[in-house]
Order: structure tokens, then sequence, then C-alpha cells
């Protein structure tokens, strides 16, 4: 059964499912999961190693190196990274992108077996290796839980209260918590007092141990049941620990049992130094950061979130409250309106322009296409789980002119058929037989066009996918409605020639005279007129180059983030004094609404662009909520000056939140080899010179400064005199700086580490601490063990690519784009001498821009030829094929000029609207090339055919760019769209334009050779008939 019988037969069932999609369609819309931008699969993990007491150095050979070793055998891998520091090694694992996310549980498994294969060949001292591969959870809800006026305890108390209300909420699946500063019980025990109860430390740590287990004293028969004994031995509390009984004496002579509690004092406090902070607007707090779970409406929890927050902010304290920090149903809710705003503005602008040019009825016949598609379209999202955020609503606008294509060419040819006086039934049959295969043909190319993106695995592309999802299903959804639907609404209010003379009664205007003129003299002069085309192609080739480049641009969220370095071995109370210091300058600005502050972390991950820094008591970073995002700019150049002048030691940084990219840097230039010092050498060079330049700031390295390390010379003669050992002397120190762990208490629901310190001393006392063996029951001062102290510069972070060291040269940009600046001090650093085995690489955006381009470029032939092969197909010839895709370049002259004229940077997404462009391009030259073959079929001479095609197909072609091109206004006010936005606009009309006068000039001269032989045929004396000459014999 054909499409226009099953739809002239079947009126009844198709109205009827035509108003349960609409239904359905409506219902999608709301059940749909919806974010703020769509999320992609991390293809990262993270391997961390603890070498307590290593160099960075010694991190770097006896752990990175062999761990890297082994995850080099795998066949997925793609690159490792890693950072060796004293006492930790992180190693960064990147798989292959083509790599899917199905894959992805499989391949962390082989990880994690690697890395469990390795553990024998680690020193011993080395603990066990954390793997981490959730780095595509994205906390989009983060909280805080505020107050000054309560200790970090009850702080944490309420913290997990409200984590645990959160959690209970539907829709949540993960709820973390942030700087939270546990406690810890300190023994502090003076050397006099222990060598008065003639004790050794040994017997001290050991009795510690021993009366803090759980032992089974069994169970008693009852007859029928037995009893269980429970001894509690473990500690519960810090009496529990002052009164444990202690035996004295030496080698099994117990002299006496003395209590803990009258030769030590035992304390509960924080950890000191913490090792991490959180603060909210000032205020000491914990931070609570809460993932939904996949695929769910997050708007939909918004008010349940609300409302648990509202009610447990009633049961704190006076002082204490609840900041919101961020929250992803508000800014989902703020993104989807824009673009419901978008959408309808698009609705309007193409309905308008199909009222103009069509007639009330055929718009509104268009316009019910239109909407159809739409809701269907969100019924074929919700059946694949494709939710509502930035780039698929944005989509739609894109799409929405070429939705209407199919629907206007069948009102248009149906009207045609009318007028010539047919039947409306067999109007309908002829419309849809002749247009359904050229239509399908033209719609499945016109998908075609976003081949590239789909068929490219970089992060980019996997952001931009849903352009793919929402085109390539509308489109084809378009073409089944205009074959099914829109017929059926022509056949009921488009049926009479009445209504059709009243939609196309409009006289012929004298810019229509002068359009079929200049259509004639473009038939007559073919060559003159691809001639006129070589200066506009020339002129956008010499301002091209005044294009700005910008690979991706930064989110339009009112946020910025401002990270804080102290020099290299900074201690995090210095770290969090400075940032106070920074918190009360903040929030003394206008222009900001709140601030959250992380000392020693980065802000939990909000947003899958999102990359944290690595734990570091030197580090901090303050998120920033703006009032607008327009005053981001000025807040950040007020806060580089006063940041410069008040904390000139240190490295504080600003920068937005990005879209669909990672970089930390916007220019990074990258020197790897195997000699540290030659790298710091070649990295100086390259941030002295951009230092230079006026648009960079921020200029650094990731190796960043050396530290200090202090290392005790031991006299060994004097302690084989003194009875104690290398150990000896560590333990001794370490009980004064870090504290010996012996247990932990439970308290409640946590574990509480115990710590046995001596007394407090300080670097100027050194000498002074006392040094015993384990066995001793005297000591002896430091300063009779060690002859001196050394104190000097180490290496600190050691970064590796692929097992190589590799040092980056970093820089913010500002007052351009980061394309032009790298580009004006590209050559100076590419100059720099690079001794044999060194080799230097760009980072940053650059990095990204090149690899998602280069994916793009490589996929796009695929594409092409696709395309070709269809083309080929439809007209089973070369020669129109041909003709349409060398009218493709045209569209560079809008595009170019369009982004100039509009501000626009030229980026990625231009680069994908360039893409889908040229699927538009071939559809309306498919419209035009299959009229002109029409018309030679009826028995027209070339010349009148391709005169005849151009005039009859001009309205549908211009209606086509037209509604598509106006249809995209809308985006060009939108930070993610706009360049791809003002692409299309310009290389739509452009390229419609021009290839209404240049396709009819290529296809004369392509049909030279014919149109004589057609000539010699009509002149010949033996033809007395009239000709009607078959389509073109092809080669």
């Amino acid at each position: 059964m054909s499409l226009s019988t099953f739809a002239l037969r079947q009126k009844t069932f198709v109205i009827f499912f035509t108003v349960l999609s609409i239904i359905a369609g409506i219902y999608s819309y709301f059940d749909l999961g919806k974010l703020e931008d769509p999320s992609f699969t991390v293809k990262s993990a993270v391997i961390v190693t603890l070498y307590p007491g290593a160099n960075a150095k010694e991190v770097e050979e006896l752990v990175t190196d062999k761990i890297e070793t082994k995850l080099e055998e795998m066949e997925s891998l793609w690159k490792l990274r890693s950072l060796s520091r004293p006492g930790s090694s992180m190693i960064f694992v990147d798989l292959k992108e083509k790599v899917n996310s199905e894959a992805l549980p499989q391949q962390w498994d082989l990880m994690r077996r690697k890395v469990e294969d390795v553990k024998l060949e680690l020193p011993v001292q080395a603990q066990i290796s954390i793997v981490q591969d959730e780095f595509s959870e994205v906390y989009g809800m983060v909280f805080a839980v505020y107050g000054d006026n309560m200790e970090m305890a009850e702080l944490k108390d309420h913290a997990r209260e409200l984590q645990r209300r959160i959690k209970a909420v539907d829709g949540v699946k993960k709820v973390q918590l942030h700087g939270v500063n546990e406690q810890v019980v300190n023994i502090r025990i003076s050397e006099e007092r222990l060598a008065e109860a003639n004790l050794t430390m040994l017997q001290l740590i050991e009795q510690l141990h021993s009366q803090n287990m759980p032992i089974v004293a069994g169970d008693f028969d009852l007859g029928i049941e037995n009893l269980r004994v429970e001894q509690g031995d473990t500690f519960k509390s810090i009496e529990d620990i002052r009164n444990l009984s202690i035996q004295t004496g030496l080698n099994g002579l117990q002299s006496a049992v003395i209590r803990l509690g009258d030769i030590a004092d035992v304390t509960m406090a924080y950890q000191d130094p913490a090792t991490t902070l959180s603060r909210y607007n000032g205020q000491q707090a914990i931070t609570l950061a809460v993932s939904p779970v996949n695929g769910i409406n997050v708007v939909s929890i918004g008010d349940t979130l609300k409302a648990v927050l509202a009610d447990y902010q009633t049961k704190l304290p006076d002082g204490a409250g609840i900041g919101v920090i961020a929250y992803q149903p508000e800014e989902v809710q703020k993104s989807v309106n824009n673009f419901i705003v978008n959408l309808i503005e698009s609705v309007v602008i193409v309905v308008v322009v199909l009222l103009i040019f069509m007639g009330w009825r055929s718009a509104a016949i268009v316009g019910v296409s239109l909407l159809l598609t739409i809701l269907f379209t969100l019924i074929y999202m919700k059946l694949t789980s494709v939710d509502l955020q930035r780039v698929s609503l944005g989509s739609f606008v894109l799409a929405l002119g070429m939705l209407v294509d199919n629907a206007i060419v069948i009102v248009d040819l149906f009207q045609a058929k009318i007028k010539q006086g047919i039947e409306r039934t067999q109007a309908v049959r002829d419309s849809i037989k002749e247009m359904a295969m050229p239509l399908l043909g033209a719609t499945v190319i016109a998908a075609m066009g976003t081949a590239p993106v789909l068929l490219s695995q970089t992060d980019s592309a996997e952001f931009s996918l849903s352009i793919v999802q929402v085109l390539c299903s509308s489109l084809l959804l378009s073409w089944i409605i205009a074959m099914v639907v829109t017929p059926l609404m022509c056949w009921y209010f488009l049926g009479k020639t009445s209504n059709v003379e009243a939609e196309n009664a409009k006289p012929s205007s004298r810019y229509v005279l002068m359009y079929q003129q200049a259509v004639e003299w473009v038939v007559e002069n073919p060559k003159k007129t691809i001639l006129f085309t070589v200066p506009l192609l020339l002129g956008t080739l010499l301002v091209a180059p005044l294009l700005k480049v910008s690979f991706m641009p930064s989110s339009d969220r009112a946020i910025v983030f401002l990270d804080y370095w102290l020099p290299n071995g900074g201690r995090i109370e210095q770290t969090s004094t400075d940032m106070r210091k920074v918190e009360h300058w903040l929030l003394a600005q206008p222009e900001v609404e709140n601030i959250s502050s992380y000392v020693g972390e980065s802000a939990p991950r909000f947003s899958v662009t999102v990359e944290p820094e690595p734990l570091d008591a030197s580090y901090g970073q303050i998120l920033v909520n703006m009032r607008r995002f327009e005053d981001i700019d000025t807040l950040v150049q007020r806060g580089d000056t006063w940041l410069a002048k008040e904390f000139p030691y240190a490295e504080p940084r600003f920068r937005e939140l990005k879209l669909a990219t990672k970089d930390k840097y916007s220019i990074e230039a990258r020197f790897i080899g195997p000699d540290p010092k030659v790298l710091h050498d070649l990295a100086d060079q390259a941030k002295d010179i951009m230092r230079q330049h006026p648009n960079l700031k921020y200029v650094r390295d990731d190796w960043r400064q050396e530290s200090k390390v202090m290392t005790p010379q031991v006299d060994m003669h004097a302690a084989r005199l003194a009875g104690v050992t290398r150990t000896d002397i560590a333990n001794a120190i370490n009980r004064v700086t870090e504290g010996t762990n012996v247990g932990t208490m439970r308290h409640g629901d946590d574990l509480i580490p115990i710590k046995l310190r001596s007394a407090d001393a300080s670097l100027a006392h050194f000498e002074n601490i006392p040094v015993r063996s384990l066995l001793g029951t005297h000591s002896v001062p430091m300063g009779q063990v060690v002859e001196s102290i050394e104190i000097k510069g180490e290496e600190s972070m050691v970064w590796r690519r692929n097992r190589l060291p590799a040092i980056t040269a970093q820089a913010g940009v500002s007052g351009d784009t980061a394309s032009n600046v790298r580009q004006s001090i590209a050559a100076d650093i590419e100059a720099i001498a690079l001794p044999e085995g060194y080799r230097m690489e760009w980072g940053g955006e650059y990095y990204d821009e090149q690899r998602s381009i280069d994916d793009l470029m490589q996929q796009n032939p695929k594409a092409t030829l696709l395309m070709v092969i269809i083309l080929v197909a439809m007209f089973n010839a070369f020669r129109q094929p041909l003709i349409i895709m060398i009218t493709l370049p045209l569209a560079a002259i809008g595009i170019v000029w369009s982004l100039l004229l509009l501000d626009k940077p030229f980026g990625f997404m231009a680069i994908v609207g360039m893409i889908c462009l040229s699927g538009m391009i071939i559809k309306n030259g498919i419209v035009l090339m299959d009229q002109i073959e029409l018309e030679r079929r009826n028995g027209r001479r070339i010349a009148e055919a391709i005169k005849a095609a151009t005039l009859n197909r001009t309205m549908a072609i211009s209606m086509a760019a037209l509604t598509t091109a106006l249809g995209m206004i809308p985006l060009l006010t939108d930070r993610l769209f706009d360049q791809m936005a003002a692409t299309i606009i310009g290389g739509l009309t452009a390229a419609s334009v021009l290839s209404l006068f240049v396709m009819p000039a290529l296809y004369r001269l392509f049909y030279r050779r014919d149109e004589r032989e057609e000539d010699a045929l009509r002149d010949a004396p033996t033809n007395n008939t009239p000709s009607v000459v078959a389509s073109a014999k092809e080669v």
C-alpha cells in the first residue's frame, strides 16, 4: 500500500493517531529528563598510591613508573599523565575516545587488575593504590551548612542529618560532604613521666593496642538458648582512654599498674593541621554536594529539595544557616525557559514568513505540520532517553526552518495540481507519488550533513551529539508527516480551486519580472555568471584572516572561580589566612552574590567541565556567585589588581566556567624530555615570552617552585652509644610533628584516630627533642645524636606524560581570543632551542581545538561520500551531483562576511554549523536539479527547461532558505549557538541566492554537448514530428 493510498483510505486512523501523538508529545515534554548542559562520558580515571617518607623522585621511580609500565599493556589506553609528590603518586589514565560508555566498566576492571598485579613490585611501605573512575559524576546541587557559633563536631552532626534527609529524596543518587575537619584524640606524654614509670614506648603502644580490641568471651548455655557475653573492651570515650590500666616495668617484672591519665594528657581536638577546610560567606561550613540520578528531570526534584532545606533550616541554632552554592534545578529551568522562548520566537518568525509568501491556509497547514514534527520528535527523545538541555533545545531552533521544507513542497505541488483542474484525491496521490523519493533523498542528505559529529569521538563532539539526534530524527519525522498528515490537511482545506486561487491571487511585481530577466541572462551567459563569483570568493579569502577564532565559549552562568596558590610547601593555615582576607574583599564587592571557599581542595564537581585540582595544603579555591553574568569581567579586572598588590608572593587566578572543555589554562606550551633542570630552563624561556605579551596573565608552570626539605645528619657513632637507630630518630620527630597512630576510638558512627604525641617542640628547639628506642626507658636529646641539619630545595611536583617528564608553561588570556594570542607568540616559543631528546608541543585550548576539528575533518569525507552515493543513486548520473557539490563553496562567502559583520568568532560550533549547512545546500540543489530533469522529460529544450525549473523552484528554495535563516535569529544571542547561527544565516543565504544563478549556469555549461545534439536532431530534415527529448545521456 502506497503512502497516498494509506493516507486517503485510513483518514480516521491518521487523524486519531495524530491526536494521540499530540497528547503523547506534550506528556513527553514534561516527563523528559531536563539538564542544563548535555552530559558526556569522561574516559579518565585516577590511581592514587601513598608512599610515606619518600621524596618526589623516589615516588616517581619506585611507584609511578612501575604502575605506568603495567598500565601501558592496556590496548584501549590513550595517554598517561602522572604527578609524583613527596609521599604520594597520582596517575591520570585517559582511554581512547573510541571506547564507548558501555565498555568503560570493563576497561576500569581491567585497569584495577593491572594495578593489583603490580603491587608486589612496589616498596613494602607503599600503601594500597586507590582507583577513582567516577569522573562523569556531576554534583549539580551544592549546599553549605554554616555557622561560626558552633563547634565543627556539632556542624558535622547537622550536615550528616541533612545529608540523610536529602538522600531520601527520590531522584537523588549521592550526597558527599566536603570541608569536614575530623576530630582526633591526642595522648601527650612527657619523657620524664615515661621514664619515672619505668615504661618503654613499645610497652605503651602494645598496651594501647591490646586493650582497644573486641574480645570474644563466648556464650552461656541456658538450655533452649545461648546467652552471648559481650566484653566491651574498645574505647568509647576520652574517660575510657584516661582510665586505661598500664602495666609498668621491664623484662616481665611488673613494678606497678598505673592509670594512663596519671602519666599522660588525653584530650579531644581537631586534626591539626587540617587536610581541608570549607567556608560560606566567610563562616566555617560543611559543603554538601548532591548528584541526581542519571536521566532524571532535575527540575522535578527542585521543589522537594527546597522544602527539605527550608524545614531543616528551622532545626539549626541561631546564627547558623544553609547556603545555596549551586542549584541545578534553577539553572535548568532558566536554560529551558530561555530556549523555549527562542523556539517560540523562531516558530513565530517562520509562520510569519509563510503567511507573507503562501497565504493563511497554506501557512496554517505548514505550521501545523511543523508543530506535529516537534511533538513527534519529543516522543522520539523520550523513547531514546535524549534529555532536554542546552544543545538539544538549540537543535530544535536549528532544525526549525528545515522542518517546513517538505511540507512546503507538498502544499505547493498540491496547489499547482488543483489549479490544473485535477481532482483533490488524485492531486494528493500525484503529489506524494512524484515527491516521496526525491524529498526522502533530500531529507536523508540534509540529515547526513551531521554525520561527522556522529562519527567523531572527541568530548566536544559528544557534547554536541544531541544536535545529530534531534536534527536527524526531526527531519525524517518531517518527511513522514509531509507524506501522510500534510496531504490529508491539503485534501480537507485546499481541496477546492477557489481556495487555491484565493491563496495565490497575487499579481506579478516588477521585481519578479526583473528576476525572470536575470535568470534568462544567466542561462544565456553561463561563463560570465561563473566568472562573477570569482572576485566574490577571492574577496572572501582576503578578509577571512580577520576572523576571530575561539574554540568554545565560556558558560553564561554568573559564576567565576578564584584559584589561589601559595609557593609550593605552603602551610594550610597560611593558605586559609590569606583566603580569609580575599573572602572579606570579595564580600565587599557590589557585584558578588555569595562566595564559598575550599582550602586544600577544589569545589565539588558541579559541572562536567570542572576538573578538580589535587589535594594541596598550599592551594585553595573560592567559588564566586555573581549577581549578573555581565559583571564578571569588571570584577576580574578589579580583583587582579588588588590581588597582585596584596599577595605578591602568591599565584591567584580568576577563571570562568567552560563549556565542553576542561582546559585549566587557555595557553599552554609543554616541554618533554629526561632532565628536570633542562625542562625548567625551557619553561622559563617560554614564560618570559608569555610575560611580555600584553594579553597574557597568570603566567606560571605546573611544576611550580621547589619546596624546602630538612635532612638531619645523624652521628651514627653517638647514636650507637645512645642505643638508638635512624628509625628511632624518625619516630621521635614524627611524635612531635604528626603524632603516631596507636588506634581508634568509637564515637557514635565515627572512628576517631588516637595519636601518641610527645610534648610540643618547634624547629628552634629541635636539638631538645627526646629520642629513645622502642625498648628503652630513657631518652637522649636530639642534639646528642644529630650533628647538624641541612635545609635545601627539592622538586616536589614531577609531572610526566606517557612516562616522560613534562613541564607545561601556562597562561591565561584577557582582551583577546586564545587563538589570536597563541598565534602571536607561537613563532617565538617554537624558536626556543631544544636539546637533543627534547620536544615541545602545544596544550590548552589549541590542543583541544586541533584534536576536535581534525577528528571532524577526518569524518567529513565519509559523510560527503555517503551524500554523493545518494545523489548518484537519485539521478542515476554523475553530472547533476557534480553540479550540486561545486556550489557548496559558495557558502563560504556568506559565512565569512556574516561572522565578521555580526562580530562572532569562528570556532567548533561554527564548524558544526558548516557541516550541517552542506546538507541544507545539497537539499536545495536536489530540488532544482530534479525540476530541471522533470521539465526536460516534459519536452522542453535544455535552456528552456533550466529557465522554467529555476523560476518554478525559486519560491520553494527561497522559502526553505528564508525560514531556516530567519528561524536562527534568536540563537544569535546564545553563547553556545551564536557562531553556528551566524554561520548558517550567512552561509545558507549566500549559497541559496548564488546557487539560483550559478547552478543553472553550470548546468548549461555541463550540458553544452547534449544541447548541440538536441539542436541537430531538431534541425534534421527527417524530423517531421515534435521532438520529445529524454534525459541527457551521462558519461
